[in-house]
């Protein structure tokens, strides 16, 4: 009888342990802000923009699909430019493309593909040591933009800029 009453203790502290974990829960927060407007499912956040001649651009005021098209197509191409950018004497080739813009309920989607490269070009009268030729091989990457936030992914890269 003992034995019974030890497994049934056992059974009993992971019931209790458990509780919850297997909820039915969707895993999306929609909770509600102080105004009553649902928030937004992005975790705050911004883009990693590095150093470089070229500054990020300025968030639209209003999000629709052209604003957003043309507010990641400069934002992507300022990052790669800075990416590529090694000093004054540098010679930057950079193409870039939005894919596709979709409306979500929380915001906007956006693929945006670039392709470019880098080149030294120092005057023949500069004592500057000509830098490295760099090479952006053609790269996406998904955004998610929304009210207050913006957000980067890579994903598999669509056709060359041309």
């Amino acid at each position: 009888m003992t034995r019974r009453r030890a497994v049934a203790a056992v059974l009993l502290a992971l019931a209790v342990t458990t509780t919850g974990c297997a909820g039915t829960g969707t895993g999306v927060s929609t909770s509600a802000t102080e105004t009553g407007a649902a928030s937004t499912p992005l975790p705050q956040g911004s883009v990693d923009f590095p150093d470089g001649p070229k500054d990020p651009p300025k968030r639209p005021a209003v999000l629709n699909e052209s604003s957003v098209r043309e507010y990641v197509n400069v934002l992507e191409y300022r990052i790669a430019y800075n990416s590529l950018w090694v000093g004054e004497y540098t010679e930057v080739s950079l193409s870039c493309r939005v894919d596709g813009v979709a409306e979500e309920s929380w915001g906007y989607e956006a693929v945006v593909t670039c392709t470019g490269h880098s080149n030294p070009d120092v005057p023949e009268s500069a004592t500057a040591t000509p830098g490295p030729h760099a090479d952006w091989f053609t790269q996406s990457f998904r955004y998610r933009v929304s009210a207050d936030t913006t957000h980067r992914q890579r994903v598999d890269a669509r056709d060359p800029v041309s």
